[in-house]
């Protein structure tokens, strides 16, 4: 797994804002193999574990912030 890159504090506020307002939002994030993904559904926690920090849908699924590229209309910057 690459290490990880935090994310700008700005953002990172901006996915907590979504997590408690737990709307549906578009998230895009690049996959372990550089794929890009997409899903819709509720941002339900931001959290770290083991010094990288994550998003939580409603789904249950579990993405690294430094993978995120796009949450609604906010660029994250596509990383990988």
């Amino acid at each position: 797994m690459a290490e990880y890159r935090p994310i700008p504090c700005s953002l990172h506020d901006e996915l907590q804002l979504r997590a408690m307002r737990r709307g549906a939002h578009t998230v895009e994030w690049s996959d372990d193999h550089g794929a890009r993904r997409s899903i819709h559904g509720p941002i339900v926690d931001v959290f770290a574990r083991e010094g990288v920090e994550y998003l939580r849908l409603g789904d249950g699924l579990e993405i690294r912030l430094d993978r995120l590229i796009r949450v609604d209309d906010v660029e994250f910057g596509g990383a990988c």
